[in-house]
């Protein structure tokens, strides 16, 4: 959370130095890795109507949400060491559909980084072009579209592979953790 309140101010500062010399600069650097370390929060955020929330309210509303997400990142990891299944809902119903909402959304997330990368051009191995079209000014700010997309590629990789596990399991009426 503290991550999270310190890419927000930084976000702001962005903003206001940015304003200056432009009317509509975009997505800041440190807001757009913000949404990335936390994006399964990226939709919830957008369908809640952050537009029409006040600025502090959608903030406060914004921190709250990563806490919990991490929170729940938390209990995942405890429970898959333990017993190797993800927290979810016991009602089946309610499993497979949180199952699957986890499952699309890491397919978004993927397909967004698919199409946010010109694949070919990473399979022939012209890197530096695939990042001059990621944030053509500085080194800096390719950084931040190298770490940002990591972490959209591991969210995408780590939501699949651990709630379509839990999902196949689900709909085979299987226990995933075995036999206790």
């Amino acid at each position: 959370m503290v991550l999270a309140l310190g890419l927000l101010k930084r976000s702001e500062l962005w903003y206001a130095a940015i304003m200056r010399v432009s009317d509509s600069p975009g997505v800041s650097p440190a807001f757009r890795l913000l949404i990335a370390i936390n994006a399964p929060l990226a939709l919830p955020r957008l369908l809640l109507g952050f537009r029409y929330l006040p600025n502090q309210w959608d903030n406060l509303l914004l921190i709250s949400g990563v806490g919990c997400l991490w929170y729940w990142v938390i209990l995942n990891i405890d429970s898959w060491q333990l017993r190797r299944v993800v927290v979810m809902f016991a009602w089946k119903p309610m499993r497979l559909a949180g199952d699957l909402i986890l499952v699309l959304t890491g397919v978004f997330w993927g397909m967004s980084v698919y199409n946010d990368l010109d694949v070919r051009a990473i399979i022939h191995g012209s890197v530096s072009q695939v990042l001059r079209d990621c944030y053509p000014r500085t080194w800096q700010d390719a950084s931040w579209c190298i770490a940002a997309t990591t972490c959209h590629l591991t969210w995408s990789v780590v939501l699949i592979y651990f709630f379509g596990r839990d999902f196949i399991h689900c709909i085979r009426g299987k226990d995933p953790a075995g036999p206790n």
